[in-house]
């Protein structure tokens, strides 16, 4: 008995020591997850994910007893890759990769210290956790599409006359916009999460998990389509006295509530008739507890090397955030004075610098050249909070790609035709440059900028952007890109 209990105080030592150690090194990844669970009603769930996945963990005591409990390092071979990420998460500012190496860290961990039979006993609670991480508003624009999409089938065959302009769908008594919060993301991120848990402790065939969680997949798209027509259609009956304005975010939270008792009825239906929740019942089996001081220092160890790697990146990147000096591109054929009469305006997150240039076009001043230059401090160049024009402003309408050659580089550039509540369209080109470097998209820009950070270097950079509208041809347009002088630029 006394033999016993050396190995459980061992193996709660380890799984202390390990613990507090992932907290060492993940402590910002938890900091930024924490507050946006805290700010964002999107991922409000994310604080009983953990613990709920910890008290599932707790109710299989008494089968984790019967398997034992023996360390492994097998799972270094996910565990290496994740702590890499992280890092690189760091280089990058990029929060999504602190908060995937995060919340996949600790359950790896779990992993090594229990050994593979008491994972596998295990694996939904360790799985679960993944939950935690705060994403899914990069699937809101494809969510206000599929939403626009299926609510205008649904009005065009009620026979409702409308036109649709992008995201917005006019009726004759008014108009109205898909905007972000009518995307339904909410709905789909809660029902993931509460679906899943259900199929796990209700349902007991694999077939039947799988099917349920599908459903609860794209239960939520179909009945966010059908809120939105709702919506539509008790406007257009009413003449806009119901469903416009606050109305339609009320009937949201109701339709929520009513969406989950829909998906939970769904689920008792699907439920095997002698499957019933039992408490877990003690096994007669002693625990037996096997683990390995390697294991654990080896662990450890790469804990510890991982939290010196991230402190030695932060402190290089402090020694280059908040420096003064920016380069713009000042165009010789820049007109002073003059305003276009398209009105863009993008909707950049405290950028360091800016600089708006005009050009004229037919003899009148209709393009636009901007510059945002970010040095880190308080901002970033690659972010979701920079966008390229205001969401309730413009939508967008369309969208292709135009090679051009600037300076040595010859970058396929993005084209996005935008269009306004009034009907103005416009067409818009962006491209970041990097330590002299120029790129065309987003993930291109961010991996020279974590590459830079790796290596000591400093990650400054600007985005450019050109509009013009779209009675501009196409090769017209790519001829006035690659004819912008770069080679004026100045530093300030």
């Amino acid at each position: 008995m006394k033999w016993f209990r050396e190995e459980r105080n061992d193996w709660q030592w380890a799984i202390g020591l390990t613990a507090i150690l992932w907290l060492a090194f993940c402590w910002q990844g938890l900091w930024t997850a924490a507050q946006i669970w805290w700010g964002n009603e999107i991922f409000n769930h994310g604080f009983f994910i953990v613990p709920g996945a910890l008290y599932l963990i707790y109710l299989k005591r008494y089968a984790l007893q019967a398997c034992g409990l023996k360390s492994t390092l097998l799972p270094l071979l996910a565990i290496g890759p994740t702590l890499l990420l992280y890092v690189i998460g760091i280089a990058g500012d990029v929060q999504l990769f602190m908060h995937i190496a995060t919340f996949t860290l600790l359950p790896l961990l779990l992993w090594a210290l229990l050994g593979h039979r008491a994972a596998y006993v295990v694996v939904f609670p360790l799985c679960f956790i993944l939950f935690s991480v705060p994403v899914g508003e990069q699937l809101i624009p494809y969510l206000q599409e599929i939403t626009a999409d299926g609510s205008v089938a649904l009005l065009k065959a009620t026979g409702i006359p409308l036109y649709r302009n992008g995201l917005y769908i006019e009726i004759p008594q008014g108009r109205f916009l898909v905007a972000e919060a009518c995307s339904g993301v909410s709905f789909f991120i809660a029902s993931i999460v509460i679906g899943t848990l259900y199929a796990y402790l209700n349902l007991r065939k694999a077939s039947k998990r799988i099917l349920f969680t599908l459903i609860s997949i794209a239960f939520p798209v179909i009945a966010n389509i059908i809120r939105v027509y709702g919506i539509i259609l008790i406007a257009y009956q009413t003449d806009m006295k119901h469903a416009a304005g606050a109305d339609h975010l009320i009937y949201g939270w109701f339709f929520f509530a009513l969406v989950i008792m829909c998906l939970l009825g769904i689920g008792e239906l699907m439920r095997d008739k002698d499957a019933q929740w039992e408490a877990p019942k003690q096994s007669g089996a002693q625990l037996t507890a096997k683990v390995s001081n390697v294991h654990v220092s080896v662990l450890a160890l790469l804990l510890l090397s991982g939290t010196a790697w991230t402190g030695w990146v932060q402190s290089n990147l402090a020694s280059f955030a908040g420096a003064e000096s920016h380069s713009f591109t000042v165009l010789k054929n820049a007109q002073s004075g003059c305003q276009s009469r398209h009105a863009w305006q993008p909707a950049m997150s405290n950028p360091t610098a800016e600089l708006m240039q005009f050009m004229e076009a037919d003899g009148r001043c209709e393009i636009q050249f901007y510059q945002a230059w970010f040095n880190g401090d308080g901002n970033e160049l690659v972010s979701d909070l920079n966008r390229l024009y205001a969401q309730h402003d413009w939508s967008l309408e369309a969208s292709a790609t135009v090679t051009v050659q600037l300076e040595n580089h010859q970058l396929t550039l993005p084209v996005r035709n935008l269009v306004s509540p009034l009907g103005k369209r416009v067409q818009l080109v962006h491209w970041y440059e990097v330590d002299g470097q120029l790129f065309s998209g987003q993930i291109q820009t961010k991996l020279y900028q974590i590459r830079n950070a790796l290596l000591g270097g400093n990650t400054h950079g600007s985005v450019k952007v050109l509009v013009a509208p779209v009675t501009i041809p196409l090769d017209s347009l790519t001829s006035r890109v690659s004819g912008l002088n770069l080679n004026s630029a100045e530093s300030r």
